[in-house]
């Protein structure tokens, strides 16, 4: 089983998890478990991986894989900007009109640069966008995060730990702006019941009645807007 699919371990998971994700399979494991066992997992979930990975390489077909290169598509807040790449003898990043310009210098990796500023701009836009929405997030309210930070997450939009620091990663501002705001009131509700028990779940229907649609938009385009590789989806918001 180990030559199909890799088998990653560790001593903190104490229960089998696979995941597809990008075309691709990953055993999770605890780290003594026998081969065996995880081999029988495995074949017991055989059909629904392959229709999972049938699912994602069908879309990831449809896509063409990111060069970061001028006339590739981005979005903010769901809405299309287009990546212009030109040369200057400083680097920047800004979005003018519906055109995201960054400008690499003439000795900077052509592959690498532009991704680079690309991504810093999109956290210091996500960053802004975080602290207005706090900004007017009542004081007197019951779910009061001591920080919020963008950061680089490749396998999840969002994170919450016990000491009340939230924070997201800056691929979910390309989802639209309705969409962002249910991934932040998921992650408040991680302030009060930190799980995914009924009792969460009730608590964040409290706060967000189309909870159910971000949740659904999230597993449909997940695979590819959180792959720097696509970093896009196909239907309109």
């Amino acid at each position: 089983m180990s030559a199909i699919y890799p088998i990653q371990r560790s001593r903190r998971r104490r229960s089998i998890a696979i995941k597809v994700r990008d075309g691709e399979v990953l055993v999770q494991a605890p780290q003594r478990m026998p081969e065996r066992q995880v081999y029988a997992f495995v074949q017991a979930k055989q059909a629904w991986i392959e229709r999972h990975l049938r699912e994602q390489r069908a879309v990831l077909h449809q896509l063409n894989k990111r060069a970061w290169q001028s006339g590739e598509r981005l979005r903010w807040l769901g809405e299309p900007l287009h990546l212009v790449v030109k040369q200057a003898s400083r680097k920047s990043c800004e979005r003018i009109g519906q055109n995201l310009v960054a400008t690499v210098t003439p000795r900077s990796n052509p592959a690498k640069e532009p991704r680079e500023l690309v991504r810093k701009w999109y956290q210091q836009q996500a960053q802004q966008w975080l602290d207005d929405f706090f900004r007017v997030w009542p004081s007197t309210h019951e779910l009061q995060p001591q920080s919020w930070d963008v950061g680089n997450f490749s396998s999840k939009w969002g994170h919450c730990n016990r000491r009340g620091e939230l924070k997201f990663s800056w691929k979910l501002w390309l989802a639209p702006e309705w969409v962002i705001r249910n991934v932040v009131i998921h992650e408040l509700c991680h302030l009060r019941e930190f799980n995914h028990s009924a009792r969460f779940w009730q608590l964040v229907a409290g706060y967000s009645e189309d909870y159910q649609q971000a949740e659904k938009w999230l597993r449909q385009h997940g695979m590819t807007v959180l792959n720097e590789a696509y970093l896009d989806y196909n239907d309109a918001p």
